[in-house]
């Protein structure tokens, strides 16, 4: 189904459809043509985040930024925020799309699902872009536990009722864009269009959902080495800012090389969101990576 969908930003050139995937009606902007390349966003944004990149992204291939369940103008249901149930709507959206193999650009949680994605099914999987989010493969050491309390506010979003509360507290929410941030980062008027979706009560409840079901499972599941002696075949760059909690993880582990196919790359003076402030250096580093792989 085509169509416009209120509070819906423009795009120049971006096109707008939703799209039945067992039940789940998903909101998905596209662009360009070509080889199909998927973009995941990540908490608390949607489709929106890839405005910088698109354009870019679109000159090359085939652009189809989704907006994941419970987020942006894709349904909200009350269950469903578990890793396997979130890798399986991007699965069968891909079915659904006819696409039998894609390039996918991701990040923060999306970049959780993204990896996932190319464990569990690396026939689907080109080549990955992570940014905001470390190589879940990593082997973290001890000093793991000081990285904890930067991540309080992942502990506090997923409590019921708490959760869903402070997401439609926008003194709390601008915190966590500014927090790990360089000045100029994401701009007010783009925090303003991101809160507007949030303070939905069906979206907050997804968000401390998303929190309880995988952001912080997959978080432990680093922590105590989960996915480190899983095999991991699809080539893989990693994107992380200098500024965000997600480096020292990075920079904690390392990889036990068994069938890893990762580059990581710390990008000086940016910090979480730096698809909103660096699209250019984000497009650039990821269309090449593509060209190679």
């Amino acid at each position: 189904m085509h169509g416009t969908s209120p509070g819906l930003p423009h795009l120049d050139h971006v096109t707008h459809r939703w799209v039945d995937v067992k039940g789940l009606h998903m909101h998905i902007a596209e662009a360009g043509s070509g080889d199909p390349l998927l973009l995941l966003h990540g908490f608390p944004q949607h489709w929106w985040q890839w405005r910088g990149l698109i354009p870019r992204l679109a000159e090359h291939y085939r652009v189809i930024a989704v907006d994941q369940r419970g987020f942006g103008w894709t349904d909200a249901p009350a269950h469903g925020y578990t890793a396997s149930k979130l890798v399986e709507d991007v699965v069968q959206l891909m079915a659904t799309l006819d696409i039998s193999r894609a390039r996918f650009l991701t990040h923060d949680w999306g970049a959780i699902v993204g990896q996932l994605i190319a464990m569990e099914r690396p026939d689907l999987v080109e080549a990955l872009v992570v940014t905001g989010a470390p190589d879940v493969h990593i082997r973290p050491t001890a000093r793991i536990v000081g990285l904890v309390p930067k991540l309080w506010h992942a502990f506090v979003l997923a409590i019921p009722v708490v959760g869903p509360r402070l997401q439609r507290n926008r003194r709390f929410m601008r915190h966590l864009f500014k927090a790990f941030e360089p000045e100029g980062g994401v701009s007010e008027e783009d925090i303003r269009l991101y809160q507007a979706r949030m303070e939905q009560p069906e979206r907050t409840r997804a968000g401390s959902s998303l929190y309880r079901g995988t952001i912080l499972p997959a978080f432990l599941a680093i922590i105590f080495g989960a996915y480190a002696k899983r095999s991991f075949t699809v080539p893989t760059l990693v994107l992380i800012g200098a500024m965000e909690p997600s480096r020292d993880l990075q920079e904690m582990g390392h990889r036990p090389g068994r069938g890893g196919n990762v580059t990581a790359e710390i990008i000086p003076g940016e910090g979480h969101f730096l698809i909103d402030h660096q699209p250019d250096l984000i497009a650039d580093r990821a269309l090449r990576f593509f060209a190679q792989n």
